[in-house]
C-alpha cells in the first residue's frame, strides 16, 4: 500500500481544522500522513491541533508553522516539499473528505497523473447540505477552459505530476494549475461519485474582488495559449466573472465575442440566463467603476 500525503494548508481555521483532520483519519485507505501547514494564524488553530492530535503530531500528523503569513500558494507547495507520500491529496482546512474518497480515488492515479473529483455535495458552516449539485458532467476540455474545475480539496496528484501551483496566482490558482497541465500533456481523469463535501461560508474567495483580476490575469496569460475551439467558453467564463463583479464593459464584450465565435453557446439556456441575471446589474457597476 503506497503512502498518500495529505496536504492541508490552515489559516486561522480553529472552527473546522478538527473536523478536517479527522475525515482524514478515518479513511478506509490508512498508509497516510498529514501535513499541515500553519499560515501563522493569530486564533486557536494551533490549540486546536495539538490538543486533539497531539499524540500523533510528529508521527502520523507533520505540522509546520509558517515564520510569517505566506498565502495558500506557497503553504500548499511548502507541503508538498515537507511531505514524503507516492500521490499528493489537498485538502483545504475548511473542507472534508468522505470516508472512502482516497480508496476510491488513488486506484485511478496509477495509471494518471492527476484525479479530479467532481464536488457534488455542498454544506454550511455547520456542516449542514446546502445543495447537492446535478449538473451534467462536461468533458474534460470544457471543464478546465470553462472555468469549472481546479478545487484542491478534490484534486490529487501523483507526486512527479505535481508541477507546483504559482506564486503569482493568489486566487484561480486552483483553475491555472490544471490550464497548465492539460498544455503540458499530464494525463487528468475525471471521478464523478461525490466523494468531497465543499464548505461555502461569507469568507469564501469568489466573493472577493481578487477572485476577478485574477481571472483577467489567467486569461490574458493563456488565451492564445489554448486551443482555438475552446476560446469561445473561455472567453464567456471570462466575461461571466466580470459580469459578476459589475465589469460590465468587458463582461459584454468577451461575452459577445463568445456568442461570435460559437453561436452554439446561444443554444445553451443555463448559459443565457446567468448573462441576463449578471449582465444589467448597474449597482453592481456602480460599485466597480467608482469604488471598487
Amino acid at each position: 500500500m503506497e503512502k498518500v500525503s495529505v496536504i492541508i494548508p490552515v489559516y486561522n481555521g480553529e472552527k473546522y481544522i478538527k473536523e478536517s483532520i479527522n475525515s482524514v483519519l478515518n479513511q478506509t485507505y490508512k498508509n497516510i500522513e498529514i501535513v499541515i501547514i500553519d499560515d501563522c494564524s493569530t486564533d486557536r488553530t494551533k490549540d486546536v491541533i495539538f490538543k486533539n492530535f497531539k499524540n500523533l503530531i510528529g508521527k502520523k500528523i507533520i505540522y509546520h508553522r509558517n515564520e510569517r503569513n505566506r498565502e495558500r500558494v506557497y503553504s500548499r507547495n511548502k507541503g508538498v516539499n515537507i511531505s514524503t507520500g507516492k500521490y499528493i491529496y489537498f485538502l483545504d482546512y475548511d473542507d472534508i473528505y468522505t470516508k472512502e474518497y482516497i480508496e476510491k480515488s488513488i486506484q485511478y492515479l496509477k495509471g494518471n497523473d492527476i484525479v479530479y473529483s467532481i464536488p457534488r455535495t455542498f454544506i454550511d458552516f455547520n456542516g449542514n447540505i446546502l445543495r447537492i449539485s446535478k449538473k451534467r458532467v462536461k468533458s474534460l476540455k470544457e471543464l478546465i477552459f470553462g472555468g469549472n474545475i481546479g478545487y484542491p480539496s478534490a484534486s490529487a496528484f501523483k507526486r512527479e505530476s505535481f508541477i507546483k501551483y504559482r506564486q503569482e496566482y493568489l486566487f484561480r490558482e486552483d483553475w491555472e494549475i490544471f490550464i497548465r497541465a492539460y498544455l503540458k500533456g499530464l494525463k487528468i481523469k475525471l471521478l464523478d461519485k461525490n466523494l468531497v463535501y465543499m464548505r461555502e461560508h461569507q469568507n469564501r474567495t469568489s466573493r472577493n474582488i481578487k477572485f476577478l483580476k485574477a481571472t483577467l490575469k489567467v486569461y490574458n496569460d493563456y488565451l492564445n495559449k489554448i486551443p482555438k475551439e475552446y476560446k469561445a467558453i473561455f472567453r464567456f467564463h471570462t466575461g461571466e466573472i466580470a459580469l459578476r463583479y459589475g465589469d460590465l464593459l468587458n463582461g459584454w464584450v468577451m461575452i459577445i465575442l463568445a456568442f461570435i465565435s460559437n453561436p452554439s453557446l446561444l443554444k445553451d439556456d443555463r448559459l443565457l440566463l446567468s448573462v441576463l441575471k449578471r449582465g444589467f446589474r448597474i449597482d453592481r457597476a456602480i460599485k466597480y467603476y467608482f469604488f471598487g
